[in-house]
């Protein structure tokens, strides 16, 4: 037992070294980016952290069998490498919590890397400083100092993100356990014979690109025979996140409270739902991003309860280690660290016998080719809401995969317009396309350029048994007129009934803008002009923060 002691000790600052640099990217990097961004992801702690309790236990183990392989080999080894993992480590502490404040959106956008050049500096710097420092110390301090202080180093730091932790976690309602529900297929496909109201909502289709393409190819306008297209429409905000909410609502988040309280709050008390409901509506809500909070979720027949857990531990925790290794790696190892923090949602458990909605185009246009409309006797609402012209673009016209590199904006569009033009058929030939109103529609506009310039999304309605030619109209339209449209449809208008404003009209409509990923600061921009104009809109000077 004496001499076991004896060996533990020769190594105590290995082993301090090593618990301390496996806890921060191990424990600590996860757990801080879920409790920083609740929003954002589909578990909670409780799911999170024994996954990533095993992986810390792996690695620090690993670690320090490493360093006493090297203590029994050679003492001068062993303490360089010592050394080297301290610099290590406190590189990695000043890059991920001190640098990431340059780190580029992930948001599924391919990233030129080039664009940050500035930070790759800062980063390059910040690790030569921290070689410098400790190499400069490891020369100048006898061995036992040095020891002792990567000893004392590496125990304060690790207690310092424990109580960082701790409090996060008491702030961002870390302890709150996270329902198990998942949003499933389940009647998608399922159609009344009596009355119809779908929402086909494609993400980030900007009503200008597609009236080009409109323009360019008249079969396109065909797909829209009986609808109008409003192509003067204001979003309310910039991202689906927000979107979607306030499109079933019409209820404002104005950063008043924590956004999962106000989600919660628009959908219980959506007065579109309550009609619905009231009406006999068998619903369906296919949206993946759901932060499935409320107990109202259970109103909708596709959102299900299922087992607590992730359908592989290893993906989960390989997905982790990325985004953990995107945030603290070096500047020029992050590309290899780059991941989509939407991959998480296909490790969901599945209820039995169901299959996981996603938003993927390719995956609702298998269902449209290959599935049959089941039609019922109970009124049905679909809201559909898919991947549409979003980044990556990886579709085609034929909607088939491609490469990031050589896909283009369009070529998503276009296979936006393929999507829509057989969905549209495959309801027409299952003879509930009349008895629909159905919407094809975005959530919010996009501009490759220009972050604020995306508030003017599409918006095709049809209303029942509605039949003309396609229809187009640049009445100033808003987001906020959403919910008077939806009940004039409800009791019969068609669509060139739904709005008060009509062409050459004039009118300011609000939009609320913030950053990707910084929502906590939203601006009031107000727009007396074209929905597409950017440079008519003009800040009002009222900012919502939290």
């Amino acid at each position: 037992m004496i001499n076991i002691f004896v060996k533990v000790k020769e190594i105590a600052d290995a082993i301090w070294i090593s618990t301390a640099v496996c806890f921060m990217l191990f424990l600590y990097a996860p757990l801080e980016l879920l409790l920083t961004n609740q929003e954002e992801f589909w578990f909670d702690g409780y799911l999170l952290t024994p996954i990533m309790l095993v992986v810390f236990l792996i690695t620090c183990l690993s670690s320090i069998l490493v360093f006493a392989l090297l203590r029994k080999l050679d003492g001068k080894l062993y303490r360089i490498g010592v050394m080297l993992y301290f610099a290590g480590f406190i590189g990695l502490y000043v890059q991920g919590n001190f640098l990431a404040a340059g780190l580029p959106s992930l948001d599924g956008e391919p990233i030129d890397w080039s664009l940050y050049t500035a930070e790759r500096w800062k980063s390059v710097g910040v690790w030569i400083a921290a070689a410098a420092i400790v190499v400069a110390a490891f020369c100048k301090w006898k061995s036992e100092y040095f020891s002792n202080a990567v000893k004392a180093v590496s125990i304060g730091m690790t207690m310092m993100l424990c109580i960082t932790l701790l409090i996060l976690a008491i702030t961002n309602q870390g302890f709150h356990r996270k329902p198990s529900m998942s949003v499933t297929t389940r009647n998608m496909f399922q159609m009344s014979k009596d009355s119809n109201f779908i929402v086909l909502l494609l993400d980030a289709v900007d009503a200008q690109a597609m009236e080009s393409l409109l323009e360019m190819d008249p079969e396109y306008q065909d797909i829209f025979t009986d609808f109008t297209f409003y192509n003067n429409v204001m979003a309310a905000y910039p991202y689906t996140q927000h979107s979607i909410p306030y499109i079933l609502s019409g209820i404002w988040y104005e950063n008043e409270t924590e956004f999962r309280e106000y989600e919660t709050e628009a959908y219980a008390s959506s007065r579109f739902f309550e009609t619905m409901e009231e009406a006999g509506y068998q619903m369906g809500f296919y949206e993946a991003e759901l932060l499935l909070d409320d107990a109202g979720m259970g109103r909708f027949d596709n959102i299900l309860p299922n087992k607590r857990g992730v359908s592989d531990k290893w993906a989960f925790a390989r997905w982790q280690i990325l985004m953990t290794g995107f945030k603290y790696a070096p500047y020029d190892l992050k590309r290899f660290s780059f991941v989509n923090p939407n991959a998480f949602s296909e490790l969901k458990m599945i209820p039995e016998g169901e299959t996981l909605f996603t938003p993927s185009n390719i995956d609702f246009y298998d269902g449209v080719l290959y599935k049959e409309i089941d039609k019922i006797e109970e009124k049905c609402f679909r809201f559909i809401h898919l991947d549409g012209g979003h980044v990556p673009f990886i579709y085609n016209e034929n909607v088939e995969l491609v490469p990031e590199e050589q896909g283009t904006y369009e070529d998503n569009l276009k296979a936006c317009l393929t999507i829509t033009r057989t969905y549209l058929e495959k309801l027409k030939e299952s003879d509930v396309y009349d008895n629909s109103v159905i919407f094809v529609m975005a959530d919010h506009g996009y501009n490759w350029l220009d972050p604020h310039g995306r508030q003017n999304p599409i918006l095709f309605v049809k209303g029942i048994g509605e039949r003309h030619g396609f229809g187009v109209s640049d009445a100033p339209i808003s987001f906020e007129d959403l919910q008077e449209a939806y009940q004039r449809l409800l009791q019969g208008k068609d669509s060139t009934q739904i709005f008060d404003w009509k062409s050459g009209d004039e009118r300011e409509r609000r939009y609320l803008f913030h950053e990707y990923l910084k929502e906590d600061h939203m601006v009031e921009y107000r727009q007396p002009g074209q929905a597409h104009d950017t440079d008519a809109m003009y800040e009002t000077g009222k900012v919502y923060e939290r």
